[in-house]
């Protein structure tokens, strides 16, 4: 029978199931000979004997699985009838008198702290912090016994409830210990982090101190000074001092006191100088014995500190495999930043984009070394490029593109002095003659070339691309040949593309250097709208074949009616739509979209994210959303953009030819706006090319999975997308070859990894340097971004996570952490667009703008603080968005 009762000095970290998170590490810490106050777990032993006392707890937590993360009325009703029904419950007489044993140990006359230690808590990624109950100075055996019953009962916070369904936790498989601590009357008390909570930076020690107990700093009753320390030199780098009011003590009875501090205390620093250095030593030793940054409680009475709880830092984003090389500082920038998809990826995912790069495989590996992974994300490194004066400057300009303060950050990192080394680059004659054939092809682009009806050509090498791809894998014979070649044409991807890129590299040049000469004689509207309304771009010609299929499907009102009822299951809406009278041109010109636009989907950079080939119900539900609109306005809109469009050329055209050397002037810039315009509408052709390559891949790879499974290399086909392609080449090499442990790890990693929220600029020693936009006319409480497309809406926010499950109705604001090509249709009802990231180039803005509608990018946190049905005006001039 497990104990009911174990002192800190017999417990270990490995005892967590019978002490949980809280009281594992203090055992764990006493053992190591910190300075920790004397104590005992009340095990979950006794917390079992406690709940199986009453003979319905099973009924209490079949209430409690009927609550839904997003049902807080529920979840407060089920919680309240939950505690009030276990505080009848009486404590089992053989715990109680273990407790009273364990108490009269440590001393009768002393005071003690009595804190909830759930099996869920102060992992390293779920902290479970502040969702269970704490008691102070407890006094007294009566009290004693009421406050561990009470903690029991705080297992059941309706906080507590909410935070277990968030985090996928089993509201029976969580268990409370309750941990008794012999309490520390502190002087000054405090957290100290033994890396940076804001920027991530390990080598920086953070602390927060207040005076007396630290209850009043959780509890955020007051703002605490603040102190960093650099670990490796210990010295104190930054001081601030808050104006800090009330403190909380401890009274003689029991419990505790609120205190207004005097006037001197308010503003004088909680910790002396040699307090704070002593105080950064211990936690780093705390983080050299777990290996992991630490989250620690302490507390002081002169110059003795007691640490009351340390866990790991939740909050980090992971650099496992970031490790700088030789020891300088490196930058590294996120690749789903600048593909505006920041959600985790798939292993296979991950290994596809590695092999599309082609530097880093010099040595004939399949994946490139440039791009790093680190928390199911990929990450390039910056550093030796940023060394080089010239190169520098095309990376932070390229930056800018994908994200308006990636610069800033970069540079700020770049401050440091363990960043300055030299570069130490050396470019072999091959790639400066590549780049100069490439250059040379631009520049011919640019100056000479007749580029009208380029888009034709370049669809038409794309689809000989595609055939070929199909083409070789309908020869590959074998599984091992499959993989192979599939490896063979993601290495060979730039092939491609590359007829067309110096066509876009000239037009985006001809576009930057319109707007350069154009700003003195037109407004800003000018300059956005002259580029509006272009035709061939893939995403414009997807979004406007949707129209119509919206369009088609009108002309049956049974269908059209049809789509008001979409459910869940696309496979049987489509199979009972098709049997509706009237419907064979929608099913025509649907499956010609399928054929033409299908790879795509949400995230759609991923392999194993569903296309909607695939899972079409996305596609269904935006048809429902235009179907709300009137017919044609889709084509419409587009119109008033194309006459926009001219508008604004004729309008640059004719204040160039005014004064001297006026018709030479507009001869120059019609030049331009022809490159500008017929290379632009490029943009996305290489990743529409990718995508669509992935389609014929994804499908070979589905069916080697397949025969994987028949040979029992699998456990089922899903477990494809958990291996890289180096790993898939050894399965079907090797029959003998096992990943079954491997699978379900990665499964694992990515369901915790997709918890995170990968920074834009991340350094070998974690620092993701902060900086925010600036607007200084905001109005209080004003949410201020980067804006990307001008204009002033006024609307309802609509927060989307998911297209795959979410439409947008007409005139709502679209709220989404990133959008990719995979999310335009829903912009043809979007009233205006937010997103957490992006640039003035990156995908979202660009259609925002060619959809006329104010977008404002780079809002961090938008998703979180903005609420769906939520009022704002989004003003897309200034990046401000205002709460109504």
């Amino acid at each position: 029978m497990k104990a009911a009762i174990l002192p800190f000095e017999h417990i270990r970290a490995t005892d967590l199931p019978l002490v949980g998170g809280k009281g594992a590490n203090l055992g764990e810490l006493t053992h190591a000979g910190f300075p920790i106050p004397a104590g005992f777990c009340v095990t979950t032993a006794a917390f079992q004997q406690f709940i199986t006392a009453y003979p319905k707890a099973d009924a209490l937590y079949t209430k409690l699985d009927t609550i839904t993360k997003n049902d807080l009325t529920i979840a407060r009703e089920i919680g309240q009838h939950v505690r009030e029904t276990l505080l009848t419950v009486p404590m089992p007489p053989t715990i109680a008198d273990a407790v009273r044993d364990a108490w009269r140990q440590i001393g009768t006359n002393k005071a003690y702290a009595v804190r909830s230690s759930a099996t869920a808590e102060d992992l390293p990624d779920a902290s479970f912090a502040g969702q269970q109950d704490t008691y102070l100075n407890v006094i007294g055996e009566a009290t004693l016994l009421d406050a561990v019953r009470r903690c029991w009962v705080s297992l059941f916070t309706d906080r507590a409830i909410l935070y277990r369904i968030q985090n996928s936790f089993s509201h029976q498989d969580v268990q409370l210990s309750v941990v008794v601590q012999q309490m520390v009357m502190s002087e000054t008390s405090g957290i100290l982090f033994t890396a940076d909570p804001l920027t991530g930076h390990r080598h920086t020690a953070a602390s927060d101190a207040s005076y007396g107990l630290g209850e009043a700093l959780v509890s955020g009753l007051l703002s605490p000074d603040n102190y960093r320390v650099d670990k490796r030199s210990l010295t104190i780098i930054e001081r601030q001092i808050a104006d800090k009011q009330i403190a909380i003590y401890p009274k003689e009875t029991g419990g505790v006191r609120q205190v207004d501090l005097t006037a001197a205390q308010r503003t004088q620093t909680v910790l002396t100088d040699r307090q704070i250095i002593e105080l950064a030593q211990l936690g780093s030793q705390v983080e050299e014995h777990y290996g992991t940054p630490q989250d620690i409680e302490w507390a002081m009475v002169g110059a003795q500190p007691f640490l009351l709880q340390a866990r790991p830092i939740t909050s980090l984003y992971p650099i496992d495999t970031l490790q700088s090389p030789d020891g300088s500082l490196h930058i590294f920038f996120s690749i789903g930043h600048q593909q505006m998809m920041t959600s985790v990826m798939s292993p296979l995912g991950i290994s596809t984009m590695r092999c599309f790069v082609p530097m880093g495989r010099e040595d004939g590996t399949i994946e490139s070394s440039m791009a790093r992974v680190s928390g199911g994300r990929m990450f390039v490194d910056l550093t030796q490029g940023l060394r080089h004066p010239l190169l520098r400057r095309v990376i932070l300009a390229t930056l800018s593109q994908f994200d308006a303060l990636a610069p800033e950050m970069v540079r700020l990192a770049m401050q440091r002095p363990e960043f300055k080394r030299p570069h130490g680059l050396s470019f072999p004659f091959s790639s400066i003659r590549d780049v100069w054939r490439i250059m040379v092809r631009v520049q011919s682009a640019l100056w000479r070339e007749d580029l009208t009806g380029f888009v034709h050509q370049a669809n038409d090498v794309l689809a000989e691309g595609i055939a070929a791809v199909q083409q070789r894998l309908d020869q590959a014979s074998s599984g091992t040949a499959k993989v192979q070649t599939s490896i063979e044409i993601l290495h060979s991807f730039f092939e491609v593309p590359l007829f067309w890129i110096p066509r876009l590299i000239a037009g985006v040049l001809a576009d930057r250097l319109v707007k350069r000469i154009a700003r003195k004689w037109v407004n800003h509207t000018t300059l956005e709208a002259y580029s509006l309304g272009l035709s061939g771009n893939v995403v414009t010609e997807m979004n406007m074949d949707v129209g119509d299929l919206a369009d088609l499907a009108r002309r049956s009102p049974q269908l059209s009616a049809m789509f008001a009822e979409l459910g869940n299951d696309s496979t049987a809406w489509l199979a009972k739509a098709a049997e509706v009278e009237g419907s064979a041109d929608f099913f025509a010109a649907w499956d010609n979209f399928l054929a033409a636009y299908g790879a795509r989907g949400s995230a759609e950079i991923d392999i194993r994210t569903p296309r909607w080939y695939e899972e079409p119900l996305p596609l269904l539900q935006v048809i429902a959303s235009y179907l709300k609109k009137e017919a044609g306005s889709h084509r419409q809109q587009h119109q008033k953009l194309v006459a926009a469009r001219q508008a604004a050329v004729e309008e640059l055209l004719t204040k160039a030819k005014r004064g001297v050397f006026g018709r030479l002037r507009a001869r120059f810039l019609r030049r331009l706006i022809h490159v500008a315009h017929e290379g632009s509408i490029l943009r996305e052709h290489h990743k529409f090319y990718a995508i669509q390559a992935v389609r014929p891949i994804k499908e070979t790879i589905k069916q080697v999975a397949v025969q994987f499974v028949k040979q029992g290399q699998l456990a089922q086909p899903d477990d494809v997308w958990f291996l890289s392609w180096p790993e898939l080449l050894a399965l079907a090499r090797d029959n003998q070859y096992q990943v079954d442990t491997l699978v379900e790890k990665r499964r694992a990693d990515m369901q915790r990894y997709a918890k995170l929220s990968p920074p834009a600029v991340l350094t070998s020693d974690g620092e993701t340097p902060v900086v925010k936009y600036h607007v200084a006319d905001a109005p209080p409480g004003a949410l201020v971004g980067n804006p990307v497309s001008a204009g002033i809406v006024e609307g309802t926010v609509h927060v989307i996570r998911d297209p795959h499950s979410e439409s947008l109705d007409p005139g709502e604001i679209l709220v989404a952490a990133f959008t990719d090509p995979g999310w335009t249709p829903l912009f043809i009802n979007a009233g205006g667009l937010i997103m957490e990231v992006g640039g003035a180039m990156t995908h979202g803005s660009v259609v925002a703008r060619e959809y006329g509608i104010p977008a404002i990018v780079g809002v961090r946190d938008a998703t979180s603080v903005l609420q769906t049905g939520q009022r704002i005006r989004v003003d897309g001039n200034r990046g401000v968005i205002e709460m109504l």
